[in-house]
């Protein structure tokens, strides 16, 4: 299949109208539910350091809260890194009620799927989101054991602290199905995505901030249209 021209594709109009609302709302105070508990027992249990993931009575994580986490990055410990990983991948798992996704979670933290080496995205902070991405993804093959593509932008995502001009966004099943099915990316694909496809991602996103942060008169952040992408994808996405 031939490559989409990502230079043609406009941005939806439903998205230009959900950046009229402020990005505190929509991206620091953005709150999803997590397993607290069932993260703090299985990081305890298989002995791997950065427990606990969240306090007792955390029920749910803001981005703001990993966004504060990464301020850190350059002077944390080893411990601290893995610890902020953990609650990268307790913030990703977004649907792991079902006893199937809690069961694929629980193997790879056995198998020790999050060693000290993914915190090397993060703690080398690169100016370009392809360099980062392929520390995680070398030659399209998953640095860390059952950690893929989405993993790996997240972690590269929450890296930048928050900052409304770090390049670097979200790139998820539900995102890629919003792209595919209402913007036109016919080519983006499933999943396994290289460096090369990371990259035309966060292109393609910078390009449309720009013209819409000069459109409402403010800076407009990549990570605003990567939300309004995965809040669109509603039951389509298929996970």
């Amino acid at each position: 299949m031939a490559l989409t021209d990502l230079s043609r594709l406009p941005l939806p109009p439903a998205c230009r109208e959900a950046l009229r609302e402020s990005r505190v709302r929509r991206i620091d105070d953005h709150s999803v539910p997590i397993a607290a508990a069932w993260w703090n027992a299985e990081v305890a249990a298989v002995r791997l350091p950065g427990a606990p993931v969240a306090g007792s009575g955390v029920t749910r994580l803001r981005r703001s809260d990993l966004s504060e986490d990464a301020a850190h990055l350059p002077a944390l410990s080893d411990e601290e890194l893995l610890r902020f990983t953990w609650r990268v991948l307790a913030l990703g798992q977004r649907h792991e009620a079902s006893a199937q996704s809690e069961a694929s979670s629980r193997r790879g933290a056995r198998q020790g799927a999050c060693r000290e080496d993914a915190a090397v995205g993060s703690r080398r902070r690169p100016c370009g989101c392809g360099a980062g991405f392929e520390v995680m993804r070398p030659e399209g093959r998953n640095a860390v054991r059952c950690l893929g593509p989405a993993f790996s932008t997240k972690l590269l995502y929450f890296a930048g602290a928050g900052s409304v001009r770090h390049p670097c966004a979200i790139l998820d099943s539900r995102v890629a199905t919003t792209l595919r099915k209402t913007c036109g990316w016919d080519s983006l694909g499933n999943g396994r995505w290289p460096t090369h496809t990371h990259g035309r991602y966060c292109t393609l996103l910078a390009r449309w901030a720009a013209e819409e942060s000069e459109r409402l008169g403010r800076d407009v952040g990549v990570d605003e249209i990567e939300r309004w992408l995965f809040d669109s994808a509603g039951g389509q996405a298929g996970k």
